[in-house]
């Protein structure tokens, strides 16, 4: 099999090279399918984009491919191509699916200034059967929608706790309406933070980067912090100071442990820690769900910050994630994903109005 074409051209050739290349380009791999056309684009352009860069990722179908494996050619391109860096600088990545007489024709063009960097691979459409009607249905609930960004929500009854980047406030529902009863002050100063809510009882833990504030559910009087907690000080990430240092998320299936780690990939570590696999295509959202006589894993797609994100129950089978359910669509990226009970709490920031949103997802089990 040929590997991918590699070429760089000034912008302004750019149409002329893609209609030439739309109709006669035959030097590429025309027997691998979509899912090895798009991994081996980006491993290319990931090999491409410097250590501080991001891609941004566009695209565009001017063939006669399904909008679905249009769209699972985008969706894959960007959870191939997801990295967490520090003060990131976005380069444009373009995608365009053409089509020649052998096949269809995958083009990323990598745009930067006057210059721009183009990799191809072909693929056949491969007809598949139908597949089989998921184990589990997955529903989403809105609880509670707002314009400060949510971090967590907790609810119990007629009493809703939701804590933001502003701090927790305590809501109480009458006659069908949640009102504002207390709130508390925890401002946070991480540029992408995430936070907590624990209960026990009539006592309430609040979670944040590199703070823990504790106090009375009613919290009155005002929660009392703390350094140091479930957090990294001044980053969004988990650290409980065990084996696992660092990380986005962890969920325990069986005698398995699975870990978000800081490279944008899940581990899977066996009891004693030794690591046995490790698998792209998650985000860095994930939780642990009993329902239905087993345990699954809710895992969000790791869109892009600025695109329509998912989540979807997931069984692990050797070790190797398999859907359970369909897509969960939210309308905007995933910023938190929470277990509670036998649910899940998902926040989402909606593209269209701003607002952020948390919904309660729960399993039904369709066996």
């Amino acid at each position: 099999m040929l590997a991918p074409l590699s070429v760089m051209i000034p912008a302004v050739a750019r149409g002329l090279f893609l209609l030439f290349c739309g109709l006669f380009c035959g030097v590429l791999a025309s027997g691998q399918s979509l899912d090895d056309a798009v991994a081996a684009l980006a491993k290319r352009v990931s090999a491409r984009l410097a250590a501080t860069e991001t891609a941004r990722v566009t695209s565009r179908n001017l063939s006669s491919l399904p909008a679905a494996d249009a769209a699972k050619a985008l969706a894959g391109l960007n959870r191939a191509l997801q990295r967490r860096v520090r003060n990131p600088a976005p380069v444009d990545v373009a995608l365009t699916i053409s089509e020649n007489l052998r096949g269809y024709l995958l083009v990323v063009e990598i745009r930067r200034d006057s210059e721009m960097a183009v990799e191809m691979a072909e693929f056949r459409s491969v007809v598949a059967a139908a597949p089989p009607r998921p184990a589990f249905a997955f529903e989403r609930k809105l609880l509670w929608e707002q314009d400060t960004p949510i971090l967590d929500v907790f609810a119990m009854g007629d009493q809703m706790l939701v804590l933001d980047t502003a701090g927790v406030s305590r809501y109480e529902r009458n006659a069908g309406k949640w009102e504002r009863a207390e709130s508390a002050a925890i401002p946070s100063n991480v540029r992408d933070p995430r936070g907590r809510i624990e209960v026990t009882g009539e006592s309430v833990t609040v979670h944040l980067p590199g703070t823990t504030c504790a106090g009375s559910l009613k919290l009155v009087p005002a929660l009392q912090c703390e350094d140091g907690g479930l957090f990294t000080a001044a980053r969004n990430t988990l650290d409980m100071h065990d084996w696992r240092g660092p990380f986005f998320a962890s969920a325990q299936i069986g005698g398995d442990t699975l870990v978000a780690e800081l490279d944008s990939r899940t581990h899977v570590y066996d009891a004693g820690h030794a690591p046995q696999a490790a698998f792209d295509g998650w985000g860095s959202d994930f939780v642990a769900l009993t329902a239905c006589g087993a345990t699954h894993v809710a895992a969000t797609s790791g869109g892009e910050s600025q695109a329509a994100d998912s989540v979807a129950l997931y069984e692990m089978i050797n070790r190797t994630p398999t859907r359970a359910s369909e897509l969960v669509e939210f309308p905007g990226p995933i910023t938190a994903l929470w277990p509670q009970g036998e649910a899940a709490l998902a926040v989402s920031r909606n593209l269209s109005t701003g607002k952020y949103a948390a919904y309660s997802l729960t399993v039904g089990c369709s066996r």
